[in-house]
């Protein structure tokens, strides 16, 4: 039986970030993880769910425990926690403070097409990537701790590149990049797609979030289908 809502957040939840032995967070899961937000929160249309990062002081911890413990359910999944401005009130934000990351989760659905034009990225290819920008030298140096990562070739050259970006034994992330001058013209839902069939075939679940300022990312997920299942929220 597949998870339930709920079940697949927690999932995503543990891919995210890094946790201590009280399920407080430490740092974002990928390899040299900057600091975990102080406050997560997310939800999917019937339950809420939430993490504090583990050097917050106690009575902060409180006042935001009973803060997300109050909130109620909402069926409207790009609203905004009602207790928002509290939050950030608590954490001594101001109170109308954008949240640091507020976007859309993704679930794939049970069937999509399996592209057949992308290319998995090994050590033996890694020169296909040189094309792509300073901020994915990471990637190119520790590949084996973002794969699988697929790529979709255009004039001999990788133009949308997508790789797990967190990684548990249970579930990947992905992480999208594209050229600028190939955006638009359908490489990353391909990019995308061939990822997460990689992933599912590594025997993980593939799972794709984005902001809600960003529509082209937004625009892949509405492309293959993908199911908006939650909302994430860092603080």
């Amino acid at each position: 039986m597949p998870p339930t809502d709920l079940e697949l957040l927690e999932i995503y939840v543990d891919a995210l970030f890094t946790h201590d032995s009280d399920g407080r967070m430490i740092s974002v899961n990928e390899p040299g993880g900057r600091p975990a937000p102080r406050f997560f929160f997310s939800r999917t249309s019937s339950a809420n769910l939430w993490r504090l990062r583990h050097d917050l002081p106690s009575s902060v911890a409180g006042e935001l425990e009973e803060l997300a413990t109050d909130e109620p359910f909402n069926e409207d999944l790009r609203a905004a926690p009602r207790s928002l401005a509290l939050f950030q009130e608590a954490l001594g934000n101001e109170p109308s403070q954008k949240p640091e990351y507020f976007g859309p989760a993704y679930r794939f659905p049970e069937a999509f097409p399996v592209p057949i034009e992308v290319t998995r990225i090994t050590r033996s290819n890694i020169s296909l990537l040189s094309s792509m920008p300073e901020e994915m030298e990471d990637l190119q140096r520790d590949l084996e701790a973002w794969e699988p990562v697929c790529a979709v070739i255009e004039d001999g050259i990788a133009v949308s590149v997508c790789y797990s970006s967190r990684l548990t034994q249970r579930a990947a992330a992905a992480g999208l990049s594209t050229l600028e001058g190939y955006r638009r013209r359908g490489f990353a839902s391909v990019a995308v797609a061939g990822w997460a069939s990689s992933v599912r075939a590594g025997g993980r679940i593939p799972m794709y979030d984005t902001s809600w300022e960003n529509t082209g990312s937004q625009g892949v997920a509405h492309k293959l289908g993908l199911i908006h299942f939650a909302t994430l929220m860092d603080l």
